[in-house]
């Protein structure tokens, strides 16, 4: 078997499943000792080979094939032992299971699912970070988007639960007007309210005072007049023109 010396692409990676997918199946087999748990320990390595390859230079490709197939085995024999000793040791791969699998694995790497995690993953990978006061600050001081999200959720909940407590516990709607008069007054509706309220100690010429009518004759006035029209009394005394 040649070692693989090529970058992994979606234009070989049936080649490469049909170079190593016979080996790797039983090597699964070997150590699962069951051909469901075998197809899918290499069904993973298979597609996490390819989900990886952006990384892998041309030498490596194969040993991380290797170790993912490892990693997968050692998972599906610690969570599922092996209960079957009288299953063979051995077990090759036949051409439907292999047909299955490969099926399988185009139509992972495929989906429109599986682009958005890879295209997400290069995005990050790729992204050049600028360095900007306000950047560092949020990385060393550990906020995240996450974190951002939570406390903005939780001032929500704050808020909503402070308004209806105000008005269904503390009944604050009885405290506040809720509704306001508005109307416009003229300057002299004010003044005349508030005319009876001022001191006035005088009287200014050419003006009555208020309730007095200005064509009834003044008492006092009238006897003054009627005094100095009166002609004055004869003298019963004797005088000296007369005869």
């Amino acid at each position: 078997m040649e070692m693989w010396n090529d970058k992994l692409t979606r234009e070989n990676i049936e080649q490469f499943y049909d170079t190593y997918a016979a080996f790797a199946y039983r090597c699964a087999y070997k150590n699962l000792r069951d051909t469901t748990r075998a197809e899918i320990a290499v069904t993973d390595a298979f597609i996490d080979t390819y989900h990886k390859r952006a990384k892998l230079s041309e030498d490596k490709v194969i040993y991380y094939f290797s170790d993912a197939l490892q990693y997968h085995v050692n998972e599906l024999a610690g969570r599922y032992p092996v209960i079957n000793d009288a299953a063979p040791a051995e077990k090759n791969l036949d051409e439907y299971t292999a047909s299955t699998m490969k099926h399988t694995i185009m139509e992972k790497i495929d989906s429109p699912r599986f682009r958005v995690a890879e295209f997400m993953a290069s995005a990050s990978d790729n992204k050049i970070r600028r360095n900007t006061p306000l950047a560092d600050f949020f990385q060393n001081s550990g906020i995240t988007v996450m974190l951002l999200i939570k406390l903005v959720i939780l001032a929500i909940v704050i808020g909503i639960t402070t308004f209806f407590g105000a008005k269904m516990i503390f009944h604050a709607d009885d405290f506040i007007q809720t509704r306001t008069q508005r109307g416009t007054f003229k300057l002299e509706e004010h003044i005349v309210g508030i005319l009876d309220y001022i001191p006035v100690n005088g009287s200014v010429s050419g003006q009555t005072a208020p309730g007095s009518d200005p064509s009834d004759p003044d008492p006092q006035a009238s006897s003054d007049s009627s005094s100095e029209t009166t002609p004055p009394e004869s003298s019963s005394e004797p005088s000296a023109t007369q005869g």
